[in-house]
């Protein structure tokens, strides 16, 4: 009975060494899989991207980080990346500053990031042929 009572508290310890270890990772995984998922998408213009863990979901298995890109003109712009179960996405989430509206459409490449942009009211104030950022 003794010996199975240790099998057992050595097997949860190894769990919790496990769970302690994945937390403690979690956040530069998610960074360098958001990082090295960017750059594969939207090719060496993701390189200059500063992502940032977002919160702390099932660490185990859900990684993910974000990165702010800018507001203009009352619309705040991000990219959001997540790492479901090996299904990788990146997503531009744009949402208003003064109001509970948000509109999320999944990135699959630069051009379609670009198109996606030009498709905000933000667009007119970040147009590159106007002069870009006012």
């Amino acid at each position: 009975m003794a010996a199975a009572a240790r099998q057992l508290t050595t097997a949860e310890d190894r769990r919790t060494a496990a769970r302690e270890s994945a937390f403690r990772t979690w956040g530069p995984r998610s960074i360098a899989a958001a990082s090295r998922h960017a750059r594969f998408l939207l090719g060496t213009a993701a390189a200059t991207l500063d992502w940032e863990t977002l919160g702390l979901l099932s660490f185990e298995e859900h990684l993910q980080a974000v990165v702010p890109l800018d507001t203009v003109a009352g619309q705040h712009l991000e990219l959001y990346y997540t790492d479901q179960g090996g299904t990788e996405r990146i997503l531009l989430r744009v949402s208003c500053v003064s109001c509970p509206s948000q509109h999320v459409h999944e990135v699959t490449s630069l051009e379609q990031l670009g198109l996606l942009l030009s498709q905000t009211p933000a667009w007119q104030s970040i147009d590159p042929h106007d002069g870009g950022p006012r």
